[in-house]
């Protein structure tokens, strides 16, 4: 007979090691860096969700173009990714890197990050039913029609998915992406 330890411990043993595996390995594939700020832990995950996005072959303006990232009005952000990637690939594609101050140009990146709220409703309209991957950290990025946020809970930083929104994007998440989420809405 299993006591109630174990069937807790069985029960959510799976999905917490999962969790962790995945934390581990985004932040131990950058470096130490990383691991030491908030900011650290978000290039982190911005770096996984391209590795675990599938565009369809329109969004790219050839079989060898980068994955371009754009910062809209998050320059330290960028500067952090940039460093941070030089080097690296996700699905053989490299990386290219886009400061921007407001929605024009956002068209033209794979994945934008949105720092500055005030431009998150330019940029969503920008980007509606395009194959762009728009992440955010402001409360309410996801009602505006993001499709993930980031979330920072007692000095941990985790993210909501819109599965809705991504879809309409016409983009493909890996479960696992779905797996680690704190939240996932339309999924």
């Amino acid at each position: 007979m299993l006591s109630n330890s174990n069937i807790f411990s069985n029960r959510f043993a799976r999905p917490a090691k999962l969790m962790l595996a995945v934390v581990f390995l985004a932040i131990a594939s950058l470096g130490p860096v990383f691991a030491q700020s908030e900011a650290g832990v978000k290039t982190a995950f911005l770096y996984n969700f391209a590795k675990f996005t599938e565009w369809p072959a329109s969004a790219f303006a050839g079989d060898s173009a980068p994955i371009t990232v754009g910062f809209v009005g998050a320059d330290s952000l960028a500067d952090t990714f940039e460093k941070n990637v030089t080097g690296k690939n996700a699905n053989g594609r490299d990386f290219a890197v886009k400061k921007l101050s407001g929605a024009a140009g956002v068209e033209s990146c794979q994945i934008v990050f949105v720092g500055d709220a005030s431009q998150a409703a330019a940029v969503i309209a920008a980007t509606k039913g395009k194959p762009v991957l728009l992440v955010g950290d402001s409360g309410g990025f996801a009602a505006a029609g993001g499709m993930i946020t980031f979330v920072v809970t007692d000095g941990k930083v985790s993210f909501d998915l819109d599965l809705g929104a991504i879809n309409a994007g016409g983009l493909k998440l890996d479960a696992k992406l779905r797996q680690v989420a704190r939240n996932v809405k339309g999924g």
